[in-house]
């Protein structure tokens, strides 16, 4: 299932594919379309004493070809998705913009979770 969005500074595009009873995404958008970065969460079963009963834990791996951004986007997108499906979670990416400022980021970041709660709400539907 692909879920695009058009900034006034970029495009990014989350296609989200079941792979038997894990999830991997590709995420891509920015000046340039490459990969950078892959991130793996799976979660974890924690103890009820430690964290609230909800909550679910992540152990997440990285992989990043440089310093960017990627990492943080693919880890955040994994971990995200892995959480709310306790499914274990690869995404794969490459989101590249000259220099973001923080509005740029934080407008990023609020998109991808606008992604994340479109695919949320389409497997309740």
């Amino acid at each position: 299932m692909k879920f695009h969005r058009v900034l006034l500074f970029t495009t990014i595009q989350m296609d989200i594919t079941p792979v038997g009873d894990d999830i991997h995404i590709l995420l891509t958008g920015g000046d340039n379309h490459r990969i950078g970065c892959t991130a793996f969460s799976v979660p974890r079963i924690v103890d009820p004493a430690e964290v609230p009963a909800d909550t679910i834990q992540c152990d997440t791996t990285v992989i990043k070809s440089d310093d960017n951004a990627d990492a943080s986007f693919c880890a955040y997108v994994a971990e995200n998705i892995a959480k709310q499906t306790s499914q274990r979670t690869l995404c794969t990416g490459g989101v590249y913009v000259d220099n973001p400022d923080e509005h740029q980021l934080d407008k990023l970041y609020e998109n991808i979770d606008e992604m994340i709660q479109d695919w949320a709400n389409f497997l309740i539907d």
